[in-house]
């Protein structure tokens, strides 16, 4: 059964937005094209959601915040499953990170962002970059 965002331990949510002062745009970018092929679709589609939430005038503040947090803890360049030494399971925790932010942040998540992050995942498959 899927937990509601209520019943959510206020240290899981708080944890998250700890690693919000790992995140930059350069940082980003560098991580996307380095794993972006490891992982596929199934990952980097959840990473640009985010990435357009943040990027959306229209988004609280609030909302930010967790977005910021999972952002910097998919850059983090430790983790508590190194993707160094497990590529593909090394990305769980990233994406249950992303998974908890995704569902508080919830009812910012407009079908235009969900296009933007399909669109860039797409152009991402036809260049080959994943």
């Amino acid at each position: 059964m899927e937990k509601k965002i209520e019943e959510i331990p206020f240290e899981e949510v708080y944890e998250v937005k700890k690693y919000s002062t790992y995140y930059s745009e350069n940082k980003f970018w560098q991580k996307v094209q380095r794993i972006a092929k490891k992982v596929g679709a199934t990952v980097i589609r959840p990473v640009f959601l985010l990435y357009y939430l943040l990027h959306d005038k229209d988004v609280p503040l609030h909302h930010k915040a967790y977005v910021i947090g999972a952002l910097g803890y998919f850059i983090l360049p430790f983790d508590l499953i190194p993707e160094s030494i497990l590529p593909v399971i090394g990305f769980t925790d990233d994406v249950a990170v992303m998974g908890l932010v995704l569902k508080i942040v919830k009812d910012s998540v407009t079908p235009e962002i969900k296009a933007k992050a399909d669109d860039k995942v797409m152009e991402l498959l036809q260049t080959n970059k994943i």
